[in-house]
């Protein structure tokens, strides 16, 4: 799945996952700065076929590595250092194995320093494809900074993989938009992908969110879309939440059974 990720970066501006900056080589310890999730794809029949929670310490180096530990998820334990290469970062999992990570910023100064979203696709020895997405955890908007009314809007970007059985098995990518009402802490967003437009409502707290029960979307189908193992999670970055980042994982069910999505998401305030 390399070589579309490589020309999907090359028409996006995507964040990335927020780390510190220190020590050369994969030396020193890891920041533990990333939350997100997982979903295994199985590459013979094009389809989901294990999803969840995941987390992971990053750390950027200072000569240009990247070290990930998985920390939560079936991955758990696992560590690896990505080195440079094109758009992004690889790393050599070991017998065959190989993982490519997608790092990215905001695409306005000031927000916060550094990546806050990464997107890492690891294909495994058996042939299958991991699909993990991440959002940092530091820069977030203090909460006695965050606005408590008005309305906002937000427009991005979002990257991720999906697949549907027997069709499709690849990266996603496209729009992301968001209408945010600071007063009654609510916000409905939106992504355009190639496998059907994602409409999710969300409670927010303090300055997080969390997509609310059997409100996502897609196609405006929410039937055959697995509510209960379907999630986005996002917070707002920088002054008075001038930017919204977050990752999300859709699952389908009923006649989408086996199919599913997971990916990141960036974008400023309007």
């Amino acid at each position: 799945m390399k070589s579309s990720m490589t020309a999907l970066m090359g028409t996006i501006a995507l964040i990335a996952l927020a780390g510190c900056s220190g020590g050369g080589g994969g030396g020193g310890p890891l920041a533990p700065n990333a939350l997100g999730y997982y979903s295994d794809f199985d590459t013979w029949n094009e389809a989901v076929r294990g999803s969840g929670s995941a987390s992971a310490n990053i750390q950027m180096n200072g000569d240009g590595t990247v070290g990930v530990e998985i920390t939560g998820g079936p991955d758990a334990g696992e560590t690896a250092l990505f080195y440079p290469d094109g758009d992004g970062y690889t790393a050599n999992l070991g017998d065959g194995a190989e993982a490519y990570m997608r790092l990215g910023y905001f695409g306005v100064d000031g927000i916060k320093d550094g990546p806050v979203v990464a997107f890492i696709d690891a294909d495994t020895w058996d042939d299958n494809v991991v699909g993990m997405a991440f959002r940092a955890t530091d820069g977030v908007t203090a909460p006695g900074n965050m606005p408590l009314s008005g309305r906002a809007t937000y427009s991005g970007q979002h990257l991720g993989a999906a697949a549907l059985p027997g069709e499709y098995l690849d990266y996603i990518d496209g729009s992301f938009n968001a209408n945010v009402d600071f007063g009654s802490g609510q916000l409905a967003g939106a992504m355009d992908t190639q496998v059907g437009d994602v409409t999710f409502q969300a409670t927010i707290a303090g300055s997080e969110f969390n997509s609310n029960a059997n409100s996502i979307a897609v196609g405006n189908d929410y039937l055959n879309v697995d509510q209960a193992n379907s999630r986005v999670n996002g917070a707002f970055y920088g002054n008075r939440a001038a930017g919204i980042a977050g990752t999300y994982q859709v699952n389908g069910a009923r006649a989408d059974a086996g199919a599913g999505m997971v990916g990141t998401f960036v974008g400023e305030r309007n």
